[in-house]
């Protein structure tokens, strides 16, 4: 939060705005110690009530769907165990599509590589071959890694009725 603007901050609507964003009570800490320069001091308990009612929006069994795929991360906000085990699973899922995407990135640099540049020696392209192989098994992996991710949330996602 820019400093200038604490004076005139809601503390419950920051509240409000905090808590939908799953941001945990350090974030009043954050506010705090942006504002204190100026020497304004957020309404704590306005921003409580506020995070609380936040909280209400963003701790729903979607959301927990919604920021594991995105790969948000989660700060442990909510009371309900079914909203960590359905982001976790999610999260998984969404952690494992992102490895596949990245090997297939490092597969794609190495063969355009192979190529593109004539000027590889011999023991260069010998090292570039081997990789790409290499990376083709760990995608393989990889893939099997995110359908076991993908069974794991059906299973989570069935378990909480989701």
């Amino acid at each position: 939060m820019p400093p200038e603007r604490c004076a005139e901050v809601d503390w419950q609507q920051q509240g409000i705005e905090d808590g939908r964003a799953g941001f945990g009570p350090t974030r009043l800490a954050r506010h705090r110690e942006a504002c204190a320069g100026i020497g304004v001091v957020p309404d704590q308990a306005a921003w409580e009530q506020g995070h609380a009612l936040g909280l209400l929006d963003y701790c729903q069994l979607p959301n927990a769907l919604q920021q594991g795929l995105a790969r948000h991360a989660y700060e442990g906000v909510c009371a309900d165990p079914r909203f960590r085990q359905l982001y976790g699973a999610a999260r998984r899922l969404a952690d494992e599509r992102q490895k596949v995407v990245d090997l297939d990135r490092q597969i794609d640099w190495r063969e355009r590589e192979l190529l593109t540049n004539a000027k590889l020696t011999e023991q260069r392209r010998a090292e570039l071959t081997a990789e790409v192989r290499s990376l083709h098994r760990e995608r393989e992996r990889a893939i099997d890694d995110r359908a076991d991710a993908t069974r794991a949330l059906e299973r989570v996602r069935d378990q909480v009725g989701l």
